[in-house]
């Protein structure tokens, strides 16, 4: 199921952590690719379809995300149906892959292409803030254990990278605050990826800025 290059419409490398619940020590990430996929609704609204062992808070917050999209894109998600996948996956929990999820989401409804040497983790805030997670140096390290270059987290993560020596030079850490820096760093250059972003930029609620930590 690894995609570490070129570019693809709905699909997003998403991180996450296996073993969570043994300590920090135990964390073991992976590298959890996100596929989504936008039709013109078949009933009266839109509905928003989940695969791949979801647990219901994973559910939860597909939905959730498809009300933030709704925000930030300005388009009516009724007027669609939309497929969120998480391929040869099981029992994925909580909310760290929302800005994965958004952003596959949000690629296919504007159809425009992803970075496939990028993966990302981050929760997401009803107002299109990136907030923190848990297990990111084991995310980044699974993602540079793929082969993957640029990593997208919360800035608020940056005091918790802590990644062996050996991929240092490897990646490229990118902190981030809000979703339209998510999709700035994700899309592929274009006309219409400036417009999105601009778009975005201008309904995000935008964190208090902090000073950049760097990944020596």
């Amino acid at each position: 199921m690894l995609v570490n290059r070129g570019a693809r419409v709905g699909r997003v490398n998403g991180l996450a952590v296996l073993g969570a619940d043994s300590g920090l020590s135990d964390y073991s990430g992976i590298v959890l690719p996100v596929e989504a996929l936008v039709t013109p609704t078949q009933g009266r609204s839109g509905r928003v379809f989940a695969t791949g062992g979801l647990s219901d808070l994973a559910k939860e917050s597909v939905t959730n995300i498809s009300a933030v999209v709704k925000k930030l894109t300005g388009k009516d998600i009724s007027d669609y149906d939309i497929h969120v996948q998480f391929p040869g996956t099981h029992g994925v929990d909580g909310d760290s892959a929302s800005i994965t999820m958004a952003a596959a989401i949000i690629s296919a409804l504007e159809e425009l292409p992803i970075d496939q040497n990028l993966a990302m983790t981050g929760s997401l805030s009803v107002r299109g803030e990136v907030l923190p997670i848990g297990g990111v140096t084991a995310k980044i390290e699974a993602a540079a254990k793929s082969g993957i270059r640029r990593i997208i987290v919360p800035r608020a993560n940056m005091q918790d990278v802590l990644i062996d020596e050996r991929f240092e030079t490897e990646v490229e850490v990118i902190a981030v605050d809000s979703l339209d820096e998510v999709m700035e760093h994700a899309l592929i250059s274009s006309k219409e990826k400036v417009s999105l972003v601009e778009r975005l930029s201008k309904v995000v609620d935008k964190l208090t800025q902090q000073p950049d930590s760097t990944v020596a």
